[in-house]
């Protein structure tokens, strides 16, 4: 790690939230084709633009809304799993945010933030119940470069993970076509046994 990196906390690279639940007793606070409503289950990978359940306009007013960009990181039993909001959207309480402010890049937080996930765990075990509250997690300390270089490095990794997406999509569409080629050899076989 160069020499010129800093640390600095957490929470002097932006804003820390902890998520919320809109009461559940309230359907009109959910929606089909609203904001994502992210859960530690949803947190899959380093992005994240949809989840299976989302918030409507009334539930947007309840619960805790971030910008696009913003890191979530579990914070409540599965500690440590991160991943890069990329729409606008909203979270429960098992999830920290870090919305991070002008002088940081995402893309490299994100990238870094395995780095705090160890530290949270380390937290986390050192006390009584599992968890990194939003005051732990805000004096978390990190090293950051420049914005230049966290840019550089940032764009870097979002190449990355680019190419994986590309390459994952390409792996569905094969696996899909070997299926249906395999079912097709299936029928022929089955058809044939059938004629004899």
């Amino acid at each position: 790690m160069p020499l010129v990196w800093e640390q600095r906390k957490l929470g002097e690279l932006g804003i820390i939230m902890t998520g919320s639940t809109p009461s559940t007793s309230h359907s009109e606070y959910y929606s089909d084709d609203g904001i994502p409503w992210v859960t530690p289950t949803d947190i899959t990978s380093n992005l994240i633009s949809d989840t299976p359940r989302k918030l409507s306009k009334d539930g947007e007013k309840v619960g805790r809304v971030v910008p696009p960009n913003t890191i979530l990181v579990t914070c409540i039993a599965s500690i440590g799993k991160n991943s890069l909001l990329q729409v606008k959207g909203s979270f429960n309480q098992q999830i920290n945010s870090l919305t991070p402010n002008e002088e940081n890049d995402p893309y490299f937080l994100i990238t870094e933030s395995e780095l705090w996930s160890a530290q949270m765990k380390r937290k986390a075990a050192a006390a009584t119940m599992q968890i990194v509250n939003k005051t732990g997690f805000s004096e978390i300390v990190t090293s950051v470069p420049t914005k230049a270089e966290q840019q550089q490095i940032g764009a870097y990794f979002k190449h990355l993970d680019n190419l994986i997406t590309l390459h994952q999509r390409k792996l569905l569409k094969l696996k899909k076509s070997k299926s249906w080629i395999k079912e097709r050899i299936i029928e022929r076989i089955g058809g044939k046994e059938d004629a004899i």
